[in-house]
């Protein structure tokens, strides 16, 4: 049986020994099991960051293989939470910068975000990203122009 996303969330923060079991559920066939368990690690580790670090090279190694785009949509929310070396930084802007092209609005929004967030304390990233948010709030859809001109006051203030 598949639980939802609040029955699992509940279920790990009884038990968080079972947090691993959602993590081997986000690259799985069945699309709402990886989903759901893509959608349970963000929400859980919202609060609870230090979960992930175990899971750090699965889940960077899952952004380069999963095409299911639910499951990007929650790993651009989840990998700026991963404590990163500025090697892994710049690689995974890369990376984030490569779903910019995406037909998913969503995930483009989210990778927007999470390559901010990946840039921030750094100068020379930030610089490298600039750009592109800037290009995105000017040509790309609703919500990525309203999420570009969040980020770039963001990126100007910090």
């Amino acid at each position: 049986m598949v639980l939802g996303v609040k029955e699992a969330i509940d279920t790990v923060q009884k038990d968080p020994l079972l947090f691993s079991i959602l993590i081997k559920g986000m690259p799985h066939e069945n699309e709402l099991i990886a989903m759901r368990s893509a959608d349970a690690v963000e929400k859980l580790t919202y609060t609870q960051p230090k979960w992930l670090a175990p899971h750090k090279r699965f889940l960077i190694d899952l952004l380069g293989k999963s095409n299911q785009q639910e499951v990007l949509w929650h790993l651009a929310q989840i990998i700026p939470r991963l404590s990163l070396s500025k090697k892994e930084k710049e690689q995974l802007i890369y990376v984030f910068e490569s779903l910019l092209k995406n037909k998913s609005r969503i995930l483009v929004t989210f990778s927007m975000q999470a390559m901010v967030d990946l840039s921030n304390g750094n100068k020379e990233l930030k610089n490298q990203i600039f750009p592109i948010i800037q290009d995105l709030t000017k040509t790309g859809s609703g919500a990525m122009r309203s999420r570009g001109r969040k980020l770039l006051k963001q990126m100007e203030t910090t």
